[in-house]
């Protein structure tokens, strides 16, 4: 008998963490697929040198291993066509974490009202190429799969793309990149491309004839339109994150027709939080203009048959009629045992200067200087410390004793109290309820929404 060898297929690792021992990982889609007993021996079997056919494999490893071969997990090879080192089993010292969302710079070529990091101030320092490259070891350590790039403006620094390639070689990809559009050349693109990565593009663009208004800088509306057009015609998703303020919600109608033809994938609208630049800002609008704004946008989108994801501000998140993007489910139903964000558990901030944070939401907050770095602490010891974790394993039964009012509230579940960063800025109070979520609730602006795009219960 020649005997049953089987391998991982290339995309495919094992990896472990604290809490979740074992799991097969997709190092470009990041698919996860947590095991039990049975799945981890055959997955570790899958290294070309195991005998699935020997007395040693059982019935069902074979079972098992017919399931992983028809969902591209594995392939049956000859002996001895082992796996490559990155895809062998590898557990980190700290509990499961996706992925990180990463200022790999503070500065910036704009100098846009509601930067929240004051980029132009240069506010937050940036760390060497070197101090980089350590960063990124730390994220192989703690088993990261992806990690999204932002800034300041990310492609102001000329070493990016020798970031994004180490990335790659560490066999973590690039979720989104999060830029103003203007320094996006084609060689750029063809670089990210070469590496292998198709990341999304979220472009910032505050609508038709107001974009300069919101960015600080004069002339500089077309290129961004140029960019996204560029971009587009690359391959690459592109999400349009709009500011909403008294001047840009007078050109939604404008601004939705033009990324409607620019053929985007995805679109959100919201009001800036007040933090950095945007603190104490006059030209912040109310709810019911907030509201007045995003049902006109829903209105036509709707009417033209979702021609791309939505996301309006606090009201409504919406899927388009090609399914591009899944985080715009719809919201999960609250009890007291949820966690406040299961995004900030899984997929935290880092600054650029290495200060660590839930969420970018946390950036000149009242908890900001009590934040962590990780270029001093590490990232796997963070991680895994119970302060900083305390933070993100927040749930809503420990908002309760400050929040007493919310506990009979026939809104919790849809509700939740808001989130933790949203809360902070409104009020400076980490444990307390957001104010304009509640108002928007109560004022029963969500099933509004709901209702319009018939959605409701």
């Amino acid at each position: 008998m020649s005997g049953r060898f089987a391998k991982l297929k290339k995309d495919w690792m094992l990896r472990g963490w604290t809490d979740l021992p074992f799991a097969v990982v997709n190092c470009r889609n990041n698919d996860q697929r947590m095991l039990k007993k049975l799945g981890t021996y055959t997955a570790q079997a899958c290294d070309g040198m195991t005998d699935f056919s020997s007395s040693a494999s059982l019935p069902g490893h074979n079972i098992m291993l017919d399931r992983m071969i028809k969902e591209g997990i594995a392939e049956e090879c000859e002996q001895g066509d082992s796996i490559e080192p990155y895809q062998q089993y590898r557990k980190a010292n700290n509990p499961h974490l996706i992925g990180i969302t990463w200022s790999v710079t503070g500065r910036c070529n704009l100098n846009c009202r509601h930067c929240y990091m004051e980029a132009p101030s240069r506010r937050y320092s940036d760390m060497s190429f070197d101090e980089s490259m350590g960063v990124i070891e730390q994220f192989e350590r703690a088993n990261l799969q992806e990690v999204s790039l932002t800034g300041g403006e990310p492609f102001l620094r000329e070493d990016l793309l020798d970031i994004i390639k180490v990335l790659a070689q560490k066999k973590m990809s690039i979720h989104n990149i999060l830029t103003n559009g203007l320094l996006i050349t084609e060689d750029v693109l063809d670089g990210i491309k070469k590496v292998g990565f198709l990341p999304r593009f979220q472009i910032s663009f505050d609508g038709v004839g107001v974009h300069d208004y919101m960015r600080g800088i004069e002339g500089i509306e077309q290129g961004v339109i140029e960019s996204i057009r560029k971009v587009r015609a690359s391959g690459f998703p592109v999400i349009i994150a709009t500011s909403l303020d008294s001047v840009t919600k007078e050109r939604m109608d404008d601004t939705y027709d033009l990324l409607k033809g620019l053929n985007v994938q995805s679109w959100k609208l919201a009001q800036p939080v007040d933090a950095g630049n945007w603190r104490g800002s006059k030209s912040c609008i109310s709810i019911e203009e907030q509201a007045e704004v995003c049902e006109s946008v829903l209105h036509r989108w709707l009417k033209d048959d979702r021609p791309f994801d939505i996301n309006l501000s606090v009201f409504f998140n919406g899927n388009g009629k090609d399914g591009f993007a899944s985080q715009y489910l719809p919201s999960p139903k609250y009890s007291p045992e949820s966690l406040d964000c299961p995004v900030c558990q899984k997929l935290p901030y880092l600054l650029s200067d290495g200060t660590l944070l839930p969420c970018p939401g946390y950036t000149d907050s009242a908890m900001q200087d009590r934040m962590p770095n990780i270029m001093k602490d590490g990232l796997s010891s963070l991680w895994s410390e119970s302060q900083f974790r305390s933070l993100v394993n927040i749930k809503k039964n420990d908002l309760f004793a400050r929040n007493e009012e919310c506990v009979s509230c026939e809104l919790f579940e849809g509700c939740g109290m808001g989130c933790r960063a949203l809360t902070l800025a409104e009020t400076g109070d980490l444990m307390g309820k957001s104010p304009m979520l509640c108002e928007v609730w109560k004022k029963g602006y969500i099933n509004r929404f709901l209702q319009l795009a018939g959605e409701a219960p």
